[in-house]
């Protein structure tokens, strides 16, 4: 029972570890946070990325 425990948990560490989940949980949190930042209705947030948002995404925020 405790050793089938054990490889249940190196496979979860191993998969959880691996490159392709590495770079998949940083883009999806990457993308995440700007989303955030770009389309934020916090007004300090807000006007700071008002230009930004409109010459990088070319869309109107309003």
């Amino acid at each position: 029972m405790y050793s089938s425990k054990l490889s249940t948990l190196k496979r979860a560490k191993q998969g959880v570890l691996s490159v392709p989940v590495q770079a998949i949980l940083f883009l999806s949190l990457g993308s995440l946070s700007l989303w955030m930042l770009f389309f934020s209705s916090y007004p300090a947030t807000h006007n700071t990325m008002h230009q930004t948002r409109h010459h990088t995404l070319g869309v109107g925020c309003h």
